[in-house]
């Protein structure tokens, strides 16, 4: 009982020694006069400035608590002098009774008005780098420190601030629960991200659980939820968006992060899938699959600020969604499995950009059908004035041509007055060389084969085409070429030529090379020459017109022309169109920039006026989607007809060939 007593008592003034002790400290010790020495500890260490413009207050019961005011660490030399960090106040306290125990078991940490410049000098190197001398590898034997976290109550961070360059984070805000080993610690957070940019600025929130096992370098963040708003130059409503995911895993040991799933809300943009992320400090690779949910394109595109695309069918760009697996590495982004859907067109396949910097891409496409026309702007109304094509910008240096590498087969392609089946294109690039061959298609129960090259090497790309149409259904190919002068019946088409240009319009005037065509058993839609031609005929004899009435259809067996193109300009001396009632032969020129014609023809009626054969000279002239056809007064003037027939098929052929 003694021996107690005398326990109790010994170990009772133990503490009172310690407490004597610690109050002796308190008051006789005055922490400021330490500030000269925390500096120049500082400076050792870091090579930084401290300076400690506010007091130290030191308090030692039931917690040794330190209190700092106004503070801020320097930036090195070769930066501007404005402090690489400040702070208006920081506060840490232990327990002192744990402490004797020999366990640090830390209160809440609190800083108030952190300020951190992130600066870069002109040599590239951060002022985040260097501080003081570089760490040395520990040996291979050398066992690793205990890198166990101490016992944290909390850490509260308030009216914070991190920028780099024009990038800003302001008014960041931190709030976490007490820290343990492998615990988990809910974190609360906000922060304003500005860019740099009038009028754009974003705020996030974000909750989530945190743990940690410094000692197995294992990291987690379980129930993660962001939420944010970002407003947009151009957009007078803020673009809300969100991020979960229920679990994130951090392996440091091992380099790999993990979230087996996630989903991502962008102004009503479903994203959603998982990732798996290895080598993160070294050479990193993700693997994972993403899908976007069905999304109405014309509905969202507004809610980001941009304009509702103007297509012929105001159905078009309507639903759009996608899924892949997708894999990054090597400077290399590959999408396996890829299913698209617009509108009614379904796409399948794989696409790999298998170099970032070159702009390398290799792709394995197919899609069931598509009606391009859908997609197109809408004709302009009758004496509208045409857009004007924005300016290149003068110091902006022209983007790297794409180097593409694969397939593209579509079952169906509608492109009015087309319909193309079973397409295949086949691309191949070489040092900025596209060669697209063999570029195949059945259209209309013809068939198409093209061999087309782009070379791209210098600054006015040069073109070289060789095509071919068979069987084609010309009626169709020319429906929308001309409103009075039509044609039908199927035949052959072939065009080989070159050009150079940065657009269609400068190809057009530099192409040169070689056309011809053939049609067989077809005609004329819209007149009958014959009819017209025996009228006139008729009228010369003084006798009633022989023959079928009027058709307004010119048969013939065949129609054949092969044309020079010489910048833009087709040029021919041998059109023939015949059939056993009229015979034409003509020459002339089209001219493809300008899109007008000057043809000369000679209609033969096969027949003769006494001893002279009918044969009407024609002009067409005028522009290719409303030509104009006339009799060629001047040329019946110096041939042998009769005035007679002069006046006659100036009225007759006149009315035949004006516009209707």
């Amino acid at each position: 009982m003694r021996a107690r007593k005398i326990l109790v008592v010994g170990v009772g003034g133990f503490i009172a020694l310690i407490v004597i002790a610690l109050l002796a400290v308190w008051l006789l010790v005055n922490p400021n006069d330490y500030k000269p020495r925390i500096a120049a500890a500082v400076k050792d260490a870091t090579g930084r400035e401290l300076v400690l413009k506010g007091d130290i207050k030191l308090s030692i019961f039931p917690w040794i608590a330190l209190q700092l005011g106004p503070a801020s660490l320097g930036n090195p030399a070769g930066f501007s002098e404005q402090p690489f960090v400040s702070f208006q106040r920081a506060s840490v306290r232990a327990r002192l009774l744990p402490l004797l125990a020999k366990r640090l078991e830390v209160g809440r940490i609190e800083l108030d008005g952190l300020d951190v410049r992130l600066l870069k000098n002109a040599e590239g190197r951060g002022n985040w780098q260097g501080f003081g001398p570089e760490a040395k590898a520990p040996a291979a034997d050398q066992p690793k420190a205990d890198r166990a976290l101490p016992s944290i109550a909390g850490i509260k961070i308030t009216h914070a601030r991190v920028s780099y360059e024009k990038f800003t984070l302001e008014n960041l805000n931190l709030e976490s629960g007490s820290f343990a080993e492998k615990g988990m610690v809910p974190i609360v957070f906000h922060v304003d991200v500005n860019r740099g940019v009038a009028a754009e600025h974003a705020s996030i929130d974000a909750r989530f659980d945190f743990s940690a096992d410094s000692a197995a370098e294992h990291y987690r963040l379980a129930a993660l939820n962001l939420n944010g708003a970002a407003n947009l130059v151009g957009n007078d409503k803020p673009v809300r968006f969100s991020v979960s995911a229920p679990t994130i895993e951090l392996d440091l040991g091992a380099s790999t992060l993990i979230a087996p799933a996630f989903a991502v809300n962008l102004a009503g943009a479903q994203v959603s899938g998982s990732v798996q992320a290895t080598s993160l400090t070294e050479a990193m690779h993700l693997r994972g699959t993403v899908t976007l949910a069905p999304l109405l394109l014309r509905e969202y595109l507004p809610r980001l600020g941009m304009t509702d695309p103007k297509t012929r069918d105001v159905r078009a760009l309507s639903l759009i969604a996608a899924s892949s697996n997708f894999a990054y590495g090597g400077n290399a982004v590959q999408l396996d499995n890829l299913q698209a859907t617009l509108d009614d067109t379904h796409v399948k396949g794989s696409v790999a950009m298998v170099n970032l910097e070159s702009r390398a891409v290799k792709f394995d496409l197919s899609l069931d059908h598509i009606d391009v026309d859908r997609y197109l702007a809408p004709p302009a109304s009758p004496g509208a004035p045409l857009p004007t094509p924005p300016k290149p910008a003068g110091s902006r240096e022209p983007s790297k041509p794409l180097d593409a590498n694969g397939t593209l087969s579509a079952g169906s392609v509608h492109m009015a007055p087309l319909d193309l089946t079973q397409v295949k294109v086949t691309v191949a690039t070489n040092d900025a060389v596209m060669h697209i061959f063999p570029l195949l298609a059945q259209i209309d129960g013809g068939h198409y084969s093209g061999d087309i090259t782009l070379d791209q090497r210098s600054a006015t790309p040069a073109v070289s085409m060789d095509e071919h149409l068979s069987g084609i259904d010309v009626g169709k190919l020319l429906a929308t070429q001309s409103k009075n002068l039509r044609m039908s019946g199927r035949g052959n088409v072939n065009l080989k030529a070159t050009g150079r240009g940065a657009g269609a319009d400068a190809l057009v005037k530099t192409l040169n090379g070689h056309f011809d065509a053939s049609v067989a058993d077809g005609a004329l839609e819209g007149m009958d020459l014959a009819y017209e031609l025996r009228q006139a005929e008729a009228l010369i004899r003084r006798q009633d017109i022989p023959g079928p009435p009027n058709s307004k259809r010119t048969k013939f067996d065949a129609f054949k022309m092969s044309a020079q193109i010489t910048n833009g300009v087709a040029a021919t001396r041998d059109l023939t169109i015949s059939s056993q009632a009229l015979k034409v032969t003509g020459q002339g020129s089209a001219n493809l920039a300008t899109k007008t014609l000057d043809f000369a023809l000679l209609a033969d009626t096969l027949r003769m006026a006494g001893n002279t054969p009918i044969q009407i000279p024609v002009k067409v002239t005028g522009s290719m989607s409303d030509p104009t056809v006339r009799p060629d007064v001047e040329a019946l003037a110096k041939g042998q007809l009769k005035k007679k027939l002069q006046d006659v098929l100036q009225d007759k052929l006149k009315d035949l060939f004006s516009k209707p």
